[in-house]
């Protein structure tokens, strides 16, 4: 005959399990039924709003941004997900070492896709030699095919490296003056780590190493930009939470699993105005070199803009745009006045091949129109 202990042992957990659900319930019913969230979140409650799931996807996000102890159980799940499986949530690969990759880098790009990338930047580099500026490419390979080794075994391939081979080789057929940033990155790596082993982004050496390749491709192509005197210092490093960190647990749990911040050195630069040559008739809004892209050169804390700026020894405006890709902050900038403006000498593009293929790389999403953009 069970015993009391058993018993109770039996009742614990689903009494437990409903206790919670009847108190996160009723939370929710409460915040609910607020004047400030009926005034906020007013609803017609008709037939059409059960049939066409709007009410679906009403109590989905509830659940998820009002629930009790959500923030908890993401990292505690996710811990224990990372210590027991060593896998993370859907967008992120897990590597080794404390390696994550994000999982849009594990893709074939046809090669339409990659032709017809490349037909729009043609037309770009088109738009500029009317401007008389030179256009300068920086395809940025993926992290999976530098860190290759890093990769589990079962998705490792040499799809992304094919992609960057391609797409290079296709930019210089059309004449395009390209940077080659992904022999400049694995050259740099046995000296450190040339991209964050918890984030997308590149490491300040990587962003070194890419700015050089731009310097180099200059010199191979003749450009010639007036030499400039430029100082440079490192400052304090920043501590960040790697941006794929947050796919496989919270920060606030991450540490229980062996997972740390990234400690990011930053590189300022600034060009001496006394060595500028500055114009004696008052228009300095000249800059030789426009900087245009991803979040790889808009966020300071990688430094890319000051590396670029010591390699070329030249001033760089930027102009790059977080969370837009690579196509939309360019087709803003034609759209624009800064060229105008600013009239570069240069525009260098910093373009990720892992937006290659992506149905929003020349326009912003839910943008129905073919000439802006977003990734």
């Amino acid at each position: 005959m069970p015993s009391l202990r058993q018993y109770t042992s039996l009742l614990l957990l689903p009494t437990t399990f409903f206790g919670y659900a009847l108190y996160a319930n009723s939370a929710l019913l409460m915040n609910a039924a607020s004047p400030e969230a009926q005034a906020s979140e007013a609803k017609d409650l008709s037939l059409s709003y059960v049939i066409d799931g709007e009410a679906t996807r009403d109590l989905d996000t509830l659940y998820k941004n009002e629930l009790p102890h959500r923030a908890a159980s993401v990292g505690l799940f996710g811990n224990a997900r990372y210590a027991l499986l060593g896998a993370g949530r859907k967008g992120v690969i897990v590597g080794e070492d404390g390696w994550f990759f994000s999982a849009e880098e594990f893709k074939n790009v046809s090669r339409a896709d990659i032709d017809a990338a490349v037909d729009r930047i043609a037309d770009v580099q088109r738009d500029l030699d009317a401007r008389g500026i030179r256009l300068v490419l920086a395809p940025l390979p993926a992290k999976s095919d530098i860190y290759s080794e890093e990769v589990p075994s079962l998705v490792r391939g040499p799809a992304m490296a094919e992609t960057y081979n391609a797409f290079a080789a296709a930019l210089k057929d059309k004449g395009i003056v390209t940077a080659d940033t992904r022999q400049a990155l694995l050259a740099a790596k046995p000296f450190g780590e040339v991209f964050l082993k918890s984030d997308t982004h590149w490491s300040p050496s990587g962003a070194k190493a890419t700015a050089e390749a731009v310097q180099t491709s200059l010199q191979v192509a003749g450009i010639a930009l007036p030499s400039e005197s430029v100082t440079a210092q490192w400052q304090t490093p920043v501590s960040l939470w790697g941006d794929l960190t947050k796919f496989v647990t919270s920060p606030d749990y991450a540490p229980t699993v062996g997972l740390t911040q990234e400690s990011v050195p930053i590189y300022r630069t600034t060009v001496n105005a006394a060595a500028e040559g500055a114009d004696i008739f008052g228009d300095d809004t000249a800059v030789p070199v426009m900087l245009v892209g991803t979040s790889y050169s808009a966020n300071e804390n990688w430094s890319f803009a000051d590396f670029l700026r010591q390699s070329l020894r030249a001033d760089v405006v930027n102009v790059a745009k977080e969370g837009l890709g690579p196509g939309v902050p360019m087709m803003d900038l034609l759209a624009g006045v800064a060229l105008d403006e600013t009239t570069p000498t240069v525009v260098v593009w910093e373009f990720p091949i892992r937006y290659l293929g992506t149905k929003t790389l020349w326009q912003r999403d839910g943008d129905a129109k073919a000439g802006g953009g977003n990734v």
